[in-house]
Parts: structure tokens; C-alpha cells; sequence
């Protein structure tokens, strides 16, 4: 498929595909090879000269490679898309977003909008305060001082003295990591309005100290103070946290913004089961490291498994699609088996985002006595549709 393009005051050319569809676009070798090499696309060259065939993968956003710019779409609505990468809880504060971003088509934009709304909404009327604990040198006693700090800095010097005090401010975890946020889809941004709708949020905290990029985001206790900041900081999280998102700017090649749909499946499902299973007792691992061999030189790391004490009471695995291979068939159940071997477990579950017209079912496995159940999450349908769809799951 080709798509024409028309020149644009920001000289880019930009060209739409579908997810795990493919394009034919006017691009140099030395483009075609950067694409390629990121990983993000796969690119061939076209039966017509100058033209290169692009296949997208499992990753939906936008690409951008000096004057060309690949948006790839998602199958499932985008503001579905943005629940199941930021989904924490059964929060009904999708609601109202998922009709707001019900015609959007590029996820960049629509987590900007998402962001924006629920930025707005937090921070109304002003931005909360809460109590921050600090501890520096001081000439003014307060707080607690801190003895030990004080002797090894201080021998024998009474003034500044060490201490450790609390401030109710506005510096607190709820704004940094929001504040740090914004910026980030900003800078990330082509829409000037809405950055500046963006730019407005930030300066709103004015004084509060930026999140550290990298630093995982402690989890936060929400009341009837904070709660009004529970989706705008689930987005939040999701940004920070780089979880199931993928920022290829920090490569040589290219900048994007992109969503691992992969990872947005299996951390969904994790969470929803975590959710669903609390009444259940045990514990929701995801990715946990365990070892197929007595030696422990085969390392696995199951999806998701759900723990009694040291006792596995299930394994999950989810997969966003079925993977395939013609030299090694079925390899989906081949781990799976590997998975219950190693764990003592009767049964596994292998669940899809999509059956590919398949049916759900189960496998007893020849001489192992193993049952492989396979079963699917429609996530295209509604929010209610879905919360059940994991609540029998959980059942």
C-alpha cells in the first residue's frame, strides 16, 4: 500500500500504516538501513526504484527519521490503548476519557490529550501540599538532629548541626513526578497548542523539583487528599517508569514514541489478575526468575504467577500475539510445558489478545498428564466487557 503525501510547513513527509501492516514509501538507502537497524520496523527494498517496503511490528506511535515521519496505528481504539498501558486499578476515570479520545488515532497525541485532562483536573483549584522530610546542616535547631551525621561531619562544632525536619510544601512525590511528566510528552509533541496547554500545567507547579528520569516511582498512598491525582499519576507512571513505552531518540538514528504492545498486553493482564486475586490471598509475580535445570543455567522468566508462600498456585502466560515460527511449530505450548515442569504445576494458561479466529480450549499433554488451557481477552470491546473477561480468568 502506498500513501501520497503533500508538503507540510514542517517539510516533513508523513506516511500512516496500520500495526503488522506494511507500506511502500520513497526513502534513501541510508534512511531505509538506519530504519531497519533500530529494530522498530523492518524495511525492504520496493519492486519500484526509490521505494522501500516498511512492515510494522508490534509497536504502534510514531517514528521519525529526519524529514520522514511513520505514524503506525494500533488494531484496538487508541484511548483502549491508553487504559491498558496505564491500567492500575478498576478506577472508573476512564469513563469520561475513553469518549473524549474516542476518535483519536495517534497514541502520542491522544496521551498527551489524556495527560492534559487529567493533569487539569488534579491540579484544580491549586496543586496539593503535603509534609516532605528533609535533613541538611542548619543553624536554627528543628526536627530531629541527627547524631551520628553530626559527629563524623562535625567533631567537636555544635553549629550548623545535622538535622532531619519536616516541610509542608508543595515539593512533594504527587507534583515531581507529575511536573517530570509533562515535560516529557512536550518536548515530545508536533501540536504547538497543545504543548502549550502542557507548558501551562507545568508552570502551575513552579517551584516543585522534577522527578529523576529513571528513578522508580515509589508506590503512593491515595486518600480523599490525593485522589483527584490518581490517573493523571498512573499516566504519569507509565511515562516515568518507560513501561511498555519506548523513546528511540536516545539512539543515533531516529526519534519516536513508541508503545511495545507486547508489554502493554502482559503488564494489563498482571494488574488485572493482581486486582481480581486480592480477595484470594498469595502473591501476583510478574516476570519472576526461576531456573529450568538443577544447575540453574537455563533461566525463565514466567509472564505472571501467582504464589502461596513458595508454593505456585498458577502460571500465566500472556501473549499478545501467537507466535509462530515453520521451523519450530507451536512454540507457545512447548514453554508453557516448560513453565508447569519446572513449577509442580497439573495446568497452565496461555492467554491471547487475539485467537486469530481460533477458538478457546484446552491440550493434555502425551505422557506428562499437563493441561494447557488457551483462552483469549477481547480487548476491543468495552471496559465492563474486559473487567469480566479477567475476573473469570482470575475464577
Amino acid at each position: 500500500m502506498r500513501m501520497l503525501t503533500t508538503a507540510r510547513a514542517d517539510h516533513l513527509r508523513r506516511y500512516s500504516v496500520p500495526e503488522y501492516g506494511s507500506i511502500d514509501i520513497e526513502i534513501d538507502q541510508t534512511t531505509a538501513a538506519r530504519m531497519h537497524a533500530d529494530g522498530h520496523v523492518s524495511v525492504a527494498p520496493a519492486l519500484e526504484h526509490g521505494f522501500h517496503t516498511v512492515k510494522a511490528k508490534h509497536k504502534v506511535g510514531v517514528l521519525q527519521y529526519g524529514d520522514v515521519e511513520l505514524r503506525i496505528k494500533p488494531k484496538v481504539a487508541v484511548s483502549r490503548l491508553l487504559y491498558l498501558a496505564s491500567y492500575t486499578d478498576n478506577s472508573d476515570s476512564w469513563r469520561e476519557i475513553d469518549t473524549l479520545l474516542g476518535a483519536a488515532d495517534d497514541p502520542l497525541s491522544a496521551l498527551a490529550h489524556a495527560l492534559t485532562y487529567h493533569g487539569e483536573t488534579a491540579l484544580k483549584p491549586t496543586p496539593i501540599q503535603g509534609y516532605v522530610t528533609h535533613e541538611s546542616a542548619e543553624r536554627r535547631l528543628r526536627g530531629r538532629i541527627l547524631f551520628d551525621q553530626q559527629l563524623s561531619r562535625r567533631p567537636g562544632i555544635q553549629i550548623p548541626t545535622e538535622l532531619r525536619y519536616d516541610e509542608y510544601e508543595i515539593n512533594i512525590i504527587e507534583n515531581r513526578v507529575l511536573k517530570t511528566a509533562l515535560g516529557i510528552v512536550e518536548r515530545n509533541l508536533q501540536d504547538p497548542a497543545l504543548a502549550r496547554r502542557l507548558a501551562h500545567l507545568r508552570f502551575r507547579l513552579d517551584g516543585v523539583e522534577p522527578w529523576p528520569i529513571g528513578m522508580a516511582v515509589p508506590d503512593i498512598n491515595f486518600t480523599r487528599m490525593n485522589e483527584r491525582y490518581r490517573p493523571a499519576l498512573a499516566l504519569a507512571r507509565l511515562i516515568l517508569e518507560r513501561r511498555s513505552l519506548e523513546f528511540p531518540d536516545q539512539t543515533q538514528r531516529g526519534s519516536g514514541f513508541l508503545f511495545n504492545m507486547n508489554h502493554v498486553f502482559e503488564k494489563y493482564v498482571e494488574a488485572g489478575l493482581r486486582q481480581a486475586l486480592q480477595g484470594q490471598g498469595g502473591r501476583v509475580d510478574g516476570q519472576r526468575i526461576t531456573h529450568l535445570d538443577e544447575a540453574d543455567t537455563v533461566l525463565m522468566k514466567p509472564d505472571i504467577t501467582w504464589w502461596l508462600g513458595d508454593h505456585c498456585l498458577a502460571v500465566i502466560d500472556a501473549k499478545y500475539k501467537r507466535t509462530t515460527s515453520d521451523d519450530y511449530p507451536n512454540p507457545d505450548a512447548y514453554q508453557m510445558l516448560a513453565y508447569c515442569t519446572r513449577l509442580g504445576l497439573r495446568r497452565g494458561l496461555l492467554v491471547y489478545a487475539d485467537l486469530d479466529g481460533q477458538s478457546n480450549g484446552s491440550t493434555i499433554i502425551r505422557n506428562a498428564g499437563i493441561e494447557i488451557v488457551v483462552t483469549a481477552l477481547d480487548i476491543s470491546g468495552s471496559i465492563e466487557a474486559l473487567r469480566s473477561s479477567v475476573t473469570a480468568l482470575a475464577e
